[in-house]
């Protein structure tokens, strides 16, 4: 085994695998990230950012689409119905009452989330001072 791997080793430095290593040392690879001294994470962040947002935003009025169409079919239902009595309808009312509640503020909540989260890339915008 021990010899099958000075074979091998032995081949790779003679094909000059290893001599070309030390030319590596000597590489500068900050002169190869010259676009790295344009990239700005404040501006990336706030991209992602808006995608989520807008991500959130899309899937939360489908889900209300969704949920409305849900409500219009049920009301049709028990509108119709004649097991259902007017006491019932009345509390069913009420938790339409308190679903709507629940979604605006959830709505609201994250959307101070976000506007939290954009203050907080604003902040590291600004160009600090320089200490003395």
């Amino acid at each position: 085994m021990q010899d099958m791997m000075k074979n091998m080793m032995g081949d790779m430095w003679k094909n000059d695998m290893w001599k070309n290593m030390d030319v590596m040392k000597g590489f500068d690879f900050t002169k190869k990230l010259d676009f790295m001294k344009d990239f700005d994470a404040t501006k990336i962040g706030l991209q992602v950012l808006d995608f989520q947002k807008s991500t959130f935003n899309n899937t939360f009025n489908t889900i209300m689409k969704i949920q409305e169409q849900s409500e219009k079919i049920a009301d049709s239902f028990m509108k119709d119905n004649s097991a259902i009595p007017a006491e019932g309808r009345k509390i069913i009312d009420e938790w339409k009452l308190v679903f709507k509640k629940g979604q605006t503020e959830l709505k609201k909540s994250i959307d101070d989330s976000f506007s939290k989260a954009e203050s907080l890339f604003a902040v590291q915008a600004q160009p600090t001072k320089a200490a003395k």
